[in-house]
Formats: C-alpha cells, structure tokens, sequence
C-alpha cells in the first residue's frame, strides 16, 4: 500500500514537470515572428511608431536607502509612455527622479549633484512646452519643492 502510493506521487510528480515544460514551450512554438526582412533602420527616429510628446512630467523622489523609489519609477512608467493602437502612436513624456540640491564641498563632488541635470533638462523642456505644463505629477516629492 505504502509503495503504491510513493509510486503514484512520483507519476503525478512527473506529469505536473512534464507538463509545465511543455505549457512553457507551446507558446513559442506556436507564435508568428513579427520581425519583417525588409527594415530599413530608424526612419521614425529611435521608436517604431511617430512619437507625440505630451506637455507633462513625471517626478519620483529618488532615495538611496529603499527600493520604494526604484518601484514607485517602475510603476510609473506605463502612465508615462503609452501606445495608441487606433492612430498608431506612440504618447510619451518625461518620466524623472527628483533629488535635492547637493551639497558640493569639493570641486570633485560636484558629479554627485544630479540636481543640477535635472534643472538643465527643465530649462530645456520648459522651453519646449511654450513655459507652460498640462500635467505634473509627483510621486513622493513635496509639492513646494517643485513650485519654485
């Protein structure tokens, strides 16, 4: 009786392995390959569809100590770059970490400063949404920190 039943849990044990394998490897074996013979390169810049910047940001307070922060960027990266399957466009706009201003004491300190990136690129994208956004968004960061 005893050795029936290890047995019958060895069987069941092997067709749970063996079908899991093989549940694994039919999707692959039945997709269609969507890679075309005929690309020609980046016609449409680096994307494959047109690429619509929206007038938006994205900020996650960056923190050095959690993965909160890394997460919190993750999540937020399907709100920041999203396709259009009806006109067949891609939406997109930046999606960034926010840090405080570092304190550089040392001239050699100064690359630990990302604050001072993130000014550039605001400068950069301010200029291109005409100085003004339709939508901020702040994951983690205090709003006072960004109204300057």
């Amino acid at each position: 009786m005893n050795r029936s039943i290890n047995i019958s849990k060895v069987g069941i044990s092997i067709s749970l392995v063996v079908l899991m394998l093989v549940s694994s490897a039919l999707p692959v074996a039945v997709a269609e390959s969507n890679i075309k013979n005929n690309i020609k390169g980046y016609d449409k810049g680096v994307s494959w569809q047109p690429v619509v910047p929206l007038k938006k940001v994205t900020f996650v307070n960056f923190d050095e100590n959690s993965y909160l922060d890394d997460y919190s960027y993750l999540a937020a990266v399907p709100t920041t770059v999203f396709y259009d399957k009806d006109g067949g466009r891609l939406f997109s706009y930046p999606l960034l970490f926010y840090q405080d201003p570092y304190p550089v004491k040392e001239d050699k300190e100064r690359s630990l400063n990302a604050r001072q990136g993130i000014d550039y690129f605001m400068e950069d994208w301010m200029s291109y949404c005409n100085g003004r956004l339709d939508g901020l968004t702040l994951i983690n960061v205090d709003k006072n920190k960004v109204a300057q």
